[in-house]
């Protein structure tokens, strides 16, 4: 006799480490967990994520509700919800979902009015548990937009609360992603999300900490009134310790824009996002100080404190822990004070006094660990002192375990020791350079410019992502030789140059 008990034991407990595992990055990603809210005498968290047909242009958000203690999802929700496009409330219902997730589909087609229509459905987990998916299908030429879509969620009942309903606001966006290799020994990338237009050229400066991209963008009136908000996103790595700090600037066309379009979301697992939100003002403000208007915008997105500042949210969406190192720069066989603080994010981030257990680990091995009780005092730091040994791994990785008691309530802060963190790739032999400023001049033929850059890749000066085996076309563009000029005169980096021609490696024109 199969164990239905146990069955329902191994899936609840698949359920709560999945939603453990996923990476919750908020507020106009794929996927977002919405701040805690109290719901009768329990705290709750909402769960928003999404994922696209690229074939159909099908769009399926879910959402679901958990409690923070145990991270279970609680059952027989009743949602209403609110979906708004382009500032408008394209549909609005409420559903009931006996399993505790909602599912709607946006689905593309003709239809200028959108259709909507409710469905229950039984996946494996409902059918052992006796409750149904609830699936609503809404269908519409509007769903064929990408970009950001807003929804207003309330839960009107839930497992017996039949209070006032709690609201929760989201935002999902379905991006276009632009990803930049900054080409260390690390293997960094930063990732920009665009939620307007497609991301045109990128580059990274080491010694400045700046991100630069570009995207078209149309300066006139008639466009700007009719564009509500420009919405990018960085995704800088965790691991990139340099450009982890407490401070920012982000210049548009020339022009040093106010702190409040930038904001700084921890909530992913491996990555900083940081949110740029241009909206209508800012634009306006931005076409009256242009002479000129270039059909483009042109970010430069730039770190401007030398502080370390380190972030994390725990897994069960309670805890938001900052923590600092001294030195700012840690390495190998050094001894390191590291500094935290921790703030209830339920409590409007005031910090707070709870235990905890910390850990520090260099790949699998166990550095060091220890156990305490935070201070709730915001002008003070949490301070622990630990030796990272000489045969450390590049990077370290400190943990946050049962803070206020809480098994759910966990952390884990990567750092990337100094030798790491910049470290640049081997320098590009001086011949290839030469061979570039002669490719230039047109005193070599394309081919032994290309048998150089090849050279680079097999060695290894030059990765990759993804390779594509070369093919007959050696034409090499235009626009590859003006960058051999300038970087043959120093005008731009090896770095810079290195990723101008990844295109010939992706396109097949360089043979590896």
């Amino acid at each position: 006799m199969v164990d239905m008990n146990g069955i329902l034991i191994i899936l609840a407990s698949c359920m709560i480490l999945c939603i453990s595992l996923d990476d919750a990055y908020g507020h106009g990603i794929g996927y977002e967990t919405l701040p805690p809210q109290m719901l009768g005498d329990r705290q709750v968290a909402m769960e928003v994520s999404s994922t696209v047909d690229n074939s159909t242009g099908k769009k399926q958000i879910i959402f679901s509700l958990f409690d923070t203690d145990t991270g279970m999802t609680i059952r027989d929700v009743s949602y209403g919800i609110r979906t708004i496009k382009n500032s408008d409330v394209v549909f609005e219902g409420t559903y009931s979902a006996s399993n505790g997730m909602l599912y709607v589909s946006l689905i593309p087609d003709s239809s200028r009015h959108i259709q909507v229509e409710e469905k229950k459905e039984s996946g494996i987990f409902g059918f052992l548990i006796g409750k149904q998916d609830t699936v609503v299908e809404a269908r519409g030429a509007v769903f064929a937009e990408n970009g950001l879509y807003k929804f207003t969620i309330d839960v009107i009942s839930a497992e017996g609360y039949g209070g006032k309903p709690v609201r929760f606001e989201s935002g999902l966006s379905f991006p276009m992603t632009a990803t930049y290799a900054l080409n260390d020994r690390a293997g960094h990338e930063i990732r920009i999300v665009s939620y307007y237009d497609t991301i045109g050229m990128k580059s990274f400066d080491h010694g400045d900490r700046a991100v630069s991209f570009t995207m078209p963008f149309e300066w006139t009136l008639d466009n700007i009134n009719q564009t509500f908000h420009v919405h990018e996103e960085i995704f800088i790595p965790k691991t990139l310790t340099s450009f982890q700090v407490s401070d920012y600037e982000l210049v548009v066309n020339g022009h040093v824009l106010p702190d409040r379009v930038l904001t700084v979301d921890d909530y992913a697992n491996e990555y900083r996002v940081v949110h740029i939100l241009l909206y209508q003002q800012d634009l306006l403000d931005l076409y009256e100080k242009q002479q000129t208007q270039t059909g483009e915008m042109f970010f430069e997105f730039s770190a401007q404190s030398d502080d370390l500042l380190l972030a994390d949210v725990t897994d069960n969406v309670q805890y938001r822990i900052e923590a600092t190192t001294k030195p700012a720069q840690i390495s190998n066989g050094q001894t390191v004070q590291f500094l935290f603080k921790i703030f209830d994010v339920f409590l409007q981030g005031k910090t707070v006094s709870v235990d905890y257990d910390f850990a520090v680990k260099s790949g699998s091995k166990m550095i060091y660990k220890t156990s305490g009780i935070s201070t709730d005092d915001r002008n003070s730091w949490n301070e622990i002192t630990f030796d990272i040994p000489a045969d450390a791994s590049d990077m370290i990785t400190v943990l946050f375990e049962n803070i206020g008691g809480n098994g759910f309530a966990r952390s884990e802060i990567p750092i990337m020791l100094s030798s790491w963190q910049d470290a640049r790739v081997n320098a590009v032999p001086d011949w290839v350079k030469n061979n570039a400023g002669w490719w230039c001049k047109k005193s070599i033929t394309d081919d032994d410019f290309l048998n150089g850059i090849e050279y680079l890749v097999k060695e290894g000066v030059m990765k990759i992502g993804s390779q594509t085996q070369g093919g007959q076309n050696r034409e090499v563009p235009d626009w590859v030789r003006s960058s051999s000029c300038w970087w043959a005169d120093g005008s731009i980096t090896d770095s810079d140059f290195i990723s101008s021609i990844e295109y010939l490696v992706k396109n097949g024109i360089i043979m590896v």
